[in-house]
């Protein structure tokens, strides 16, 4: 008799993890697939922000870009939920927000056709002239020494491992694509140099 009701509590139970598994697969995360994070590591930083799904589905909550997990890159986001991975592959943009001194402002992170991974834009001049790099936090006048720049659909990296910084790399792209003898000294701010592009 007690086995007969063992038997019958076991099958009632797995009948009701697949109903609640069927059902968290249909909330707004769509967790089928998603892979749900047991363990942090405490030196990921996280930020506020939203992503947007190759099927236009949107995410908000604070999120994590770039880990590298095998040959692919993924994105972890953090809601009320709890934590995911999302492979970057299924992410078609990334936006963190970030404020200082009071003031609010965003960063977009992009991709492009031969990489996997987000990369964040410091400016923007038009559809076909931007800067990027590889630091995965929102914009705060730093820059991170991978410095890219997207001239005619084509993403340059303009890193020299003999220059002194990812501003001196900028100024030296800039003289030489445009004749100019540009210095350091010439500019306040970055976004003053980044404006040359």
């Amino acid at each position: 008799m007690k086995s007969k009701i063992i038997k019958k509590s076991l099958v009632v139970l797995l009948f009701l993890c697949f109903v609640s598994k069927t059902k968290a697969q249909s909330n707004d995360l769509n967790l089928i697939n998603f892979i749900t994070i047991q363990n942090l590591s405490e030196d990921i930083s996280f930020f506020e922000g939203k992503l947007i799904l190759e099927n236009s589905e949107v995410l908000t909550g604070n999120i994590s870009i770039n880990h590298n997990n095998k040959e692919d890159y993924e994105t972890i986001l953090q809601t009320d939920k709890g934590y995911a991975y999302i492979s970057n592959e299924d992410i078609a943009s990334i936006t963190l927000f970030g404020s200082e001194n009071d003031e609010l402002y965003k960063s977009e992170f992009v991709k492009f056709e031969n990489s996997n991974k987000f990369y964040r834009e410091l400016y923007k001049k038009d559809d076909a002239n931007a800067i990027y790099d590889l630091l995965e936090q929102p914009f705060d006048n730093k820059t991170m020494n991978d410095v890219y720049v997207l001239e005619d659909n084509e993403l340059i990296s303009i890193n020299n491992f003999w220059s002194s910084g990812p501003k001196k790399d900028v100024i030296n792209y800039i003289n030489k694509r445009d004749g100019t003898n540009y210095k350091r000294k010439d500019f306040e701010t970055l976004n003053e140099l980044l404006s040359k592009l």
